[in-house]
């Protein structure tokens, strides 16, 4: 029996995946010499950040037929860990108003957890809310 090596379907399979790493390659490479070139474009402009909240393990908000801050924060139960966030958004030009009234409602309270952060946003009409979190990070 005689054998011949270099012919079949297998070497002619084999080559053309050799043929298709190289150009392969060879893009890959003169695309990151580009690259290498462009100029970075120009970073965005910063916009007002959003305050990282974590998922809530409970929520308030102001409104008719809804108990009180100081009656929600009393069914909760606490723990040290968590961190009370009270969110008052504002309509233009009423960001005092609204820090005034988180702040009215946070001296309310006869029982805080020890992270306890007052958020004042604007946005399509004033509100006040409150969430229980627990975030992760610095206090």
């Amino acid at each position: 029996m005689r054998v011949r090596a270099g012919v079949g379907w297998q070497f002619a399979l084999a080559d053309l995946s050799l043929i298709l790493f190289m150009v392969c390659a060879a893009a890959l490479a003169r695309e990151q010499k580009s690259h290498a070139r462009a100029v970075p474009p120009p970073p965005p402009p910063s916009a007002v950040q959003a305050v990282a909240l974590a998922d809530p393990v409970a929520v308030w908000r102001a409104g008719p037929d809804m108990p009180s801050l100081q009656e929600w924060l009393a069914s909760q139960t606490i723990d040290r860990r968590q961190r009370l966030t009270i969110v008052a958004q504002y309509t233009a030009g009423r960001a005092q108003a609204a820090f005034a009234r988180a702040e009215t409602a946070l001296r309310e309270q006869p029982r805080l957890p020890p992270a306890t952060r007052i958020v004042v946003e604007p946005a399509a009409s004033d509100g006040l809310s409150a969430t229980l979190t627990w975030d992760v990070g610095s206090r």
